[in-house]
């Protein structure tokens, strides 16, 4: 075990730099935070004191860019994992971000246990890609848990995020775009109607390989798509 200025790492951990003076500890042998949470983060709209919940939280990489983004917004990041959730609370005390930023660990599939209904005003979300049984699963369990629908799966963290918005609140996802009928047909189902959404591709011409999506609580329809082209992914 090592120690940094403020807490202390595991083996195999490192701290990384986020820009700013903002920090975040990873793991060699964990799930590792990507282009997708940085998408995510600056395509979420925050105002002054918002009230975010984070799902599916992992490192706490997307609690952390959003106060970095809005440092006046409080956030909790839901993580099911006991040890990643232990790491991103570490993380958020390495940033000095404790009065600011809460990990708790918890099931998404539980959140009336949690939390009372609309009790938050942004809900932000990089659940698990893959469906389970599909694709190559890491042999870490702690990584196929966070690529695959092993402990929660698209329909219950948008279900979770319906409960916890009141009408007209903001749910925002990231997502893979051979997920996007999924993703509509879930959205409505759960009363959060598809509001804007952008597709990102490494380049023109070619297929897009992320999307984020921005969903209201209660709201008519009407949505708003773009295209991204300007960042190789």
């Amino acid at each position: 075990m090592k120690l940094t200025d403020k807490v202390a790492l595991n083996d195999g951990e490192t701290v990384e730099d986020l820009g700013d003076g903002f920090r975040i500890i990873q793991g060699s042998d964990e799930f590792r935070f990507g282009t997708d949470a940085v998408k995510l983060s600056d395509f979420a709209v925050l105002h002054s004191g918002d009230r975010v919940m984070d799902l599916c939280t992992g490192t706490g990489i997307i609690p952390i860019l959003l106060h970095k983004k809005q440092p006046t917004v409080s956030v909790v990041g839901l993580e099911i994992q006991q040890q990643m959730a232990a790491m991103a609370q570490r993380s958020v005390k390495l940033n000095d971000l404790t009065d600011k930023i809460k990990i708790v660990q918890g099931d998404v599939k539980r959140i009336r246990d949690l939390y009372p209904a609309e009790s938050f005003q942004v809900v932000t979300c990089n659940p698990p890609y893959m469906k389970n049984n599909t694709g190559k699963q890491n042999q870490k369990e702690s990584i196929t848990i966070e690529r695959h629908e092993l402990l929660c799966d698209l329909s219950d963290c948008v279900e979770a995020a319906s409960y916890l918005l009141p009408s007209g609140g903001r749910f925002y996802m990231v997502h893979r775009p051979e997920r996007l009928a999924d993703i509509m047909a879930v959205m409505r189902t759960k009363n959060v109607e598809p509001k804007r959404l952008t597709l990102f591709a490494s380049a023109k011409g070619k297929p897009p390989r992320l999307l984020v999506v921005e969903g209201q609580k209660n709201r008519s329809n009407g949505l708003i798509v773009q295209i991204d082209t300007g960042e190789a992914l």
